[in-house]
């Protein structure tokens, strides 16, 4: 939930601080270049020892994070905990899909998987949705202490979760384990462009830009803002939580190539949109079938991992995504600065279509 309180409180914050969109840019993309090193560590070797420790060390983090972003004031402070509340997320999803794996019986992977992305995403929503609220309310100093408390919760509840003992394997730490991606199956190499892909349409826009794009130049209040991009994120769960076994009854690649096209094309039509309400409407339409992307994309990444490396081999396939993170933000930077936020509908547009065509083509095993 602090997850979703940030990501619309913080650009919106940066933004009244005085720094320029170039720079916010340049904030959210250190983050990843931090982020891939410390997952490709991880990976291999919570496959030795296990996941539960890494997770306790995620909300540790995070609560370190949102804790220092009340009382900094200056771009490189905010470069740097941007960086380690990232490391937090980098973290946590090194670690949740290889347990979500291990812990379910395989023939109902598909519905506790999109069960799963539904639960994540109405979490997410409720922390946007209230964001503005919360800000208005007592202010940015607070909010973000009460995120730092929120997860700091988070720790002793995952102290304190039941979870298997994690069964060893014979497998050991390897730092040559890394980057060898000539162990990766097919699938998994093209999880590795579509997540480079789509991580790179996303952070053009909803990375910073879309925040400050509705309250600039549609003159939102933040209040305002933070609970569309919340119902936006909640109507996205719709689907996975519904239709739970959606990745078991239909092809995983068509209900991609359905929500990830679907959301492509009215991505781009919000580039012509000519007030709030038809933005809005066409963010929200777009949330919904990304809802069936989501979950489907993570059904083909749980099948295709290797078990033996299963943490090392969805790392790797992921990394695109994390290259994707890291220089969305900047080109966002500079196209909103040079030409205004309208083009980055477009190119983000063309991009998940782009992945969509990707996937459909590509991706081996089904039907």
């Amino acid at each position: 939930m602090t997850k979703g309180i940030v990501d619309v409180v913080l650009p919106l914050y940066l933004k009244d601080l005085g720094i320029a969109i170039v720079g916010i840019g340049f904030i959210f993309s250190l983050a990843p270049v931090i982020g891939i090193i410390a997952q490709s560590i991880i990976a291999v070797h919570s496959d030795v020892v296990g996941r539960k420790g890494y997770f306790s060390l995620t909300f540790l983090l995070k609560s370190a994070a949102h804790g220092f972003y009340s009382i900094c004031t200056i771009p490189t402070g905010f470069a740097a905990l941007n960086t380690l509340d990232s490391l937090s997320e980098n973290l946590r999803s090194t670690v949740e899909m290889p347990l979500i794996v291990e812990i379910t019986p395989k023939e109902k992977l598909g519905r506790i998987v999109s069960a799963y992305w539904g639960i994540l995403s109405v979490a997410i929503a409720v922390g946007m949705g209230i964001s503005g609220i919360i800000t208005t309310l007592i202010g940015y100093f607070w909010l973000f202490l009460l995120c730092s408390f929120i997860s700091l919760v988070g720790l002793i509840l995952i102290q304190t979760a039941r979870i298997p003992p994690f069964k060893r394997k014979n497998v050991s730490f390897n730092f040559r384990k890394m980057f060898d991606f000539r162990q990766l199956g097919w699938n998994l190499k093209v999880l590795f462009l579509i997540g480079f892909v789509m991580s790179f349409a996303f952070s053009l826009l909803e990375r910073f830009a879309f925040p400050i794009f509705l309250r600039e130049d549609l003159k939102a209040d933040s209040t305002f803002i933070g609970v569309i991009i919340g119902f936006s994120w909640l109507i996205m769960a719709m689907p996975a939580i519904v239709w739970r076994k959606m990745t078991e009854t239909h092809s995983p690649v068509k209900l991609y190539f359905f929500g990830s096209a679907l959301t492509g094309l009215l991505t781009m039509c919000m580039s012509f949109t000519p007030d709030l309400f038809s933005t809005i409407c066409f963010y929200i339409l777009s949330g919904f079938f990304w809802g069936f992307a989501g979950p489907a994309d993570w059904k083909v990444l749980a099948d295709s991992a290797n078990s033996a490396d299963r943490a090392r081999d969805m790392n790797l396939s992921k990394m695109g995504h994390g290259v994707g993170m890291i220089i969305g933000p900047m080109v966002s930077g500079i196209i909103a600065d040079m030409a205004g936020f309208r083009y980055l509908f477009v190119i983000s547009g063309a991009l998940y279509l782009t992945g969509a065509l990707i996937f459909l083509l590509v991706i081996r095993g089904y039907k």
